[in-house]
């Protein structure tokens, strides 16, 4: 049997890197050619993904709207689509869900899906700008087969944007991959070895960019108050971003710059999350929230903002913390009550053993071979 013949573009790295290389060690190779075309972002994982692709690409995509290296990137992909032909091109986040789009507009028979990975109309950003995003959003989709939105918000979000019919879209949740999750004891005690962390130190932990999104600037304000009452707490930081000069510079003011760690960019979240007392997720906005599922899989205690897809997760008060995006003394307080209230942490995560059960990517990777299938 001929396989098919599919090519993923990405731009951002992150949590859409994992998402893709989770997803590619999951599908099932002997039916599907799995091929990528993804930004220089992607170069120092690249021997990661190798055993799961035919071809890997590299063509020069940023975040930044800027129409000269947008529109070299929008030919380059398209000279590699005609090469390739493929027979579904899946298209991740926004900006390689336009370019690639726009480099499929015309004389390509390959099926369009594409996940925004998060809708950039729900950031924290202008009204107008909100109008703009979702106008093009709209107009991208008339060429496009399939939206898949990762939570149900997203989905009814898209709805309430007008984005595209409900015939054209359909939600399959973002899962992970339970079997790296093990031996979360010893991972614990080497990491926090590394760290120079002490036994009895609380780390209240984070994943994800240190960026506007996640806001980690609330995150280290939080930090500061709470170190001031408790002062064998630590701030872990699992990841790397734009905003890292800021908390490091916020952390030297204060004198906690021996309490905050910044690991930078790691491909083995894994290791570092069982090093965590309590796990937290203040973004401004998100899609998903693929990190509090990696947290429940090692077993902590969480507290995240009331937006997005994170409600579709979390239950205020049943299986962690919910609170107002931004709100320095709520994230305070409700990381406070954690810290001194431990039939609490118990409750959240005996609640969450069962709530991730679903969240497996052997689940998304299925749905998509359905998908695949039925196009």
């Amino acid at each position: 049997m001929k396989k098919k013949k599919i090519v993923y573009i990405a731009q951002s790295a992150g949590g859409v890197a994992e998402y893709l290389y989770m997803f590619l060690k999951n599908i099932k190779n002997e039916y599907y050619e799995n091929i990528l075309i993804v930004s220089q972002d992607y170069k120092k994982q690249l021997e990661r993904f190798k055993p799961y692709t035919t071809n890997i690409y590299i063509v020069p995509m940023i975040r930044e709207v800027k129409l000269k290296e947008d529109i070299g990137a929008i030919i380059k992909i398209k000279k590699l689509l005609k090469q390739i032909k493929p027979d579904v091109t899946y298209l991740h986040s926004s900006k390689a869900g336009a370019i690639g789009r726009i480099a499929l507009a015309f004389n390509f028979k390959t099926k369009i899906l594409y996940n925004a990975h998060g809708w950039y109309f729900n950031a924290q950003i202008s009204n107008k700008k909100k109008k703009m995003y979702a106008l093009i959003e709209k107009i991208l989709a008339i060429k496009t087969d399939k939206i898949i939105n990762i939570s149900k918000n997203e989905y009814e979000s898209a709805l309430k944007n007008k984005i595209a019919s409900p015939k054209k879209m359909c939600i399959i949740e973002n899962g992970i991959d339970f079997t790296k999750f093990v031996d979360c004891e010893r991972r614990r005690i080497e990491t926090r070895k590394k760290y120079n962390i002490k036994e009895n130190d609380i780390v209240i932990g984070v994943v994800g960019r240190i960026s506007e999104q996640k806001d980690p600037i609330t995150s280290t304000k939080a930090f500061n108050s709470i170190h001031n009452k408790f002062s064998n707490t630590k701030m872990m930081f699992v990841g790397d971003g734009d905003l890292r000069q800021k908390i490091t510079e916020y952390a030297r003011q204060n004198n906690t710059e021996n309490d905050i760690i910044i690991t930078s960019w790691v491909e083995n979240v894994e290791t570092y999350i069982p090093a965590f007392d309590i796990a937290i997720l203040p973004s401004k906005w998100e899609g998903f929230g693929l990190a509090l599922i990696e947290y429940m899989a090692c077993h902590k205690p969480i507290v995240a903002s009331n937006i997005g897809g994170i409600t579709n997760i979390i239950k205020n008060n049943e299986n962690g913390f919910l609170i107002e995006p931004g709100n320095i003394d709520d994230l305070t307080n409700k990381i406070e009550e954690l810290i001194n209230n431990k039939k609490i942490q118990k409750k959240f995560i005996k609640n969450n053993d069962n709530t991730m059960k679903k969240y497996d990517i052997k689940n998304v990777v299925k749905k998509h071979e359905e998908l695949f299938d039925n196009l």
